[in-house]
């Protein structure tokens, strides 16, 4: 109070006035003669107040700016944006497997999370149905237009010529996913929290990174890796063009235009196809690695993507033949479906043709038969980083030297099938359990798949194949089926999921307390216990699929199915990105197990 006198005292010239009339108008203070205080006059009082609250108005209008412009259908999302514009929603119940129907609905309210309802509905076919909660349905949180000028499965180029005003509106826009085919989670030390990898094989492949921030504002999506699969071209089996495609969606030109030219073309999946996050001995947890694991389709190689230099060290190159009475080696194809185990063993599958002369009378004719293998790379965390200088040489490798020397005996075949492809890979709740899915396609609308169990022992057990496994005295490298169905237990009617799957993608997962995840039928996650059993499927709901305009009316099958660290069960199809609320999580592998590093001789 007293530098506020001083300051009226300087403003009038020390000329102070001792009269107690009220304001002359003036604006100057007023003194008081009881009190000898100055006062100011009401009209100041009254701006002095409103101005407290200045900032409030502010930032009340900034807000609702920031709401309005990263609403929930922007793939970027923003503060609140589920109660402004939610996610669009595309599943709400969950049907329960018809055995032990009491067993499979407590064990899937273990799972999700189910809305307080006191009893089961029942759904139009006559299934039990439990209906999930509102925020915690099944949802798309990335959309993009479907690229429709790819290749699929060397078949043939899909060109949609629907003529419905929504698809219409979708392919002018511009898309950003092609043919999306798996996820990891990676959890970032330094921030504190993690983020989900998304690999896509199409074309030249892109590695997407999707996160949310430390609090409830969502950061979307973001490019991780530009040619994840595809750089050099030289093991690209097309002998017209030897280049790897752009990435240049809506370019009708990459369409091939006559049957003819699509027949000899090579198929324009040959981005990244599986991912994987490096194990560290004794770290927090598995998914804390700073190395990234890529299956290179365009390159026909799996590479570890060095954090610190981002030199791409080749892990897999050639793998064995399978035959008994040769020692020869080819290079892999198709790698998928990477993994690790607790010992530091990287698991990966690879899918392939062998020609097959079938001679009648004078006519011989040629049938190609599809092969599944799986492959176990030993101690491949020991595997040394090559010098960044090295890695645009080492596309051209046939080993994981430089000197191209064929004498990787580390490589050794688990498990094959020359009936099917393999579509899935998972561990098991003990991780000496390897559960295998194999699609056998006897034509685009008839197909079979089948989960095999094999038994992987332990690391104890690599030096005495007779030595039991830890859980079920299953000897190491039984096989035994472990649950079966058919194109024909499917309900599905569409015209996007007449045939069976792609081969590419991760169609299969457990979680912590070891029920197994599977894409059965196109659209459909079925659940199964660990003896084969369902438990119960979630299904897409076409009906609330054609009510929404943001998503594709015709969702394509879903390629694959895995877990995050955030509580989330993500899904993906070729150019969309789903998830569901989980009250548990994947299965995490222990890092204490991993082998030590061979010590360096002197």
């Amino acid at each position: 109070m007293e530098v506020r006198q001083r300051k009226n005292a300087q403003r009038t010239g020390g000329n102070i006035s001792s009269s107690s009339s009220p304001d002359n108008g003036s604006g100057d203070d007023l003194y008081n003669n009881e009190k000898k205080t100055y006062i100011k006059p009401p009209s100041i009082l009254k701006n002095n107040k409103y101005d407290e609250f200045a900032w409030f108005i502010i930032f009340l209008t900034a807000l609702t700016y920031f709401i309005y412009t990263r609403g929930g259908n922007n793939t970027r999302g923003g503060l609140l944006s589920s109660f402004s514009k939610p996610y669009t929603v595309i599943s709400s119940s969950i049907s329960v497997g018809s055995e032990n129907i009491n067993e499979n609905e407590k064990l899937l309210k273990s799972i999700f999370y189910i809305a307080n309802t006191q009893h089961i509905q029942q759904q139009d076919g006559g299934e039990k149905a439990l209906t999930l909660e509102y925020n915690r349905r099944l949802e798309v949180i990335l959309f993009s237009p479907s690229d429709t000028h790819i290749f699929h499965d060397d078949k043939e180029c899909i060109s949609s010529t629907n003529t419905d005003s929504n698809n219409q509106q979708q392919q002018s826009a511009i898309p950003y996913l092609s043919h999306l085919s798996s996820t990891t989670w990676v959890h970032d030390e330094e921030l504190g929290r993690g983020y989900l990898l998304l690999a896509d094989v199409g074309r030249s492949g892109r590695i997407w990174r999707w996160e949310v921030g430390g609090g409830p504002i969502t950061i979307g999506r973001s490019l991780h890796m530009e040619r994840s699969g595809c750089r050099s071209g030289l093991w690209i089996s097309d002998g017209n063009d030897t280049s790897c495609p752009v990435n240049l969606f809506g370019d009708s030109s990459s369409c091939v235009k006559s049957s003819s030219e699509a027949s000899s073309s090579t198929s324009k999946l040959l981005g990244s196809v599986s991912l994987a996050v490096e194990l560290t001995r004794n770290a927090d947890r598995a998914s804390a690695g700073q190395n990234i694991i890529v299956s290179e389709w365009g390159e026909r190689r799996i590479v570890r993507v060095e954090h610190e230099s981002g030199a791409r060290t080749p892990l897999v190159t050639v793998v064995p033949t399978g035959s008994q009475v040769s020692s020869e080696r080819r290079r892999v194809f198709q790698p998928n479906h990477l993994m690790y185990t607790p010992f530091g063993d990287l698991l990966f599958s690879d899918n392939f043709e062998l020609d097959d002369d079938a001679t009648n009378n004078s006519t011989t004719t040629t049938i190609p038969i599809h092969v599944g293998a799986v492959y176990r790379k030993k101690e491949a965390v020991h595997i040394p980083a090559i010098p960044v200088e090295q890695s645009r040489d080492a596309h051209s490798w046939m080993s994981t030297t430089q000197d191209n020397s064929d004498d990787d005996k580390s490589i050794d075949i688990l498990f094959q099938t020359y009936s099917g492809v393999i579509e899935g890979m998972a561990l098991g709740l003990d991780y000496s359990t390897l559960y295998v899915l194999v699609t056998t396609e006897d034509s685009p609308s008839s197909w079979m798949k089948t989960v095999y169990k094999l038994s992987l022992g332990t690391d104890e057990d690599d030096d005495d194949d007779e030595s039991e496994g830890t859980s079920s005295g299953s000897k190491k490298g039984d096989v035994s089926v472990l649950y079966q169905m058919s194109s024909t237990d499917c309900k599905e009617v569409s015209d996007n999921t007449s045939a069976s799957s792609s081969t590419s993608g991760s169609k299969l997962a457990v979680d912590e307390k070891g029920t197994i995840y599977m894409i059965a039928c196109p659209t459909t996650l079925t659940l199964l216990r660990q003896n084969g059993s369902v438990v119960g499927s979630l299904a897409l709901d076409h009906q609330l699929l054609q009510k929404n305009s943001k998503v594709s009316q015709t969702t394509m099958p879903f390629t694959s199915v895995g877990f995050g660290e955030d509580g989330y069960l993500y899904i993906t199809s070729a150019n969309e990105l789903m998830r569901v609320k989980s009250r548990i999580g994947g299965l995490s592998l222990p890092t204490n197990m991993v082998v030590p590093p061979p010590l360096k001789k002197k």
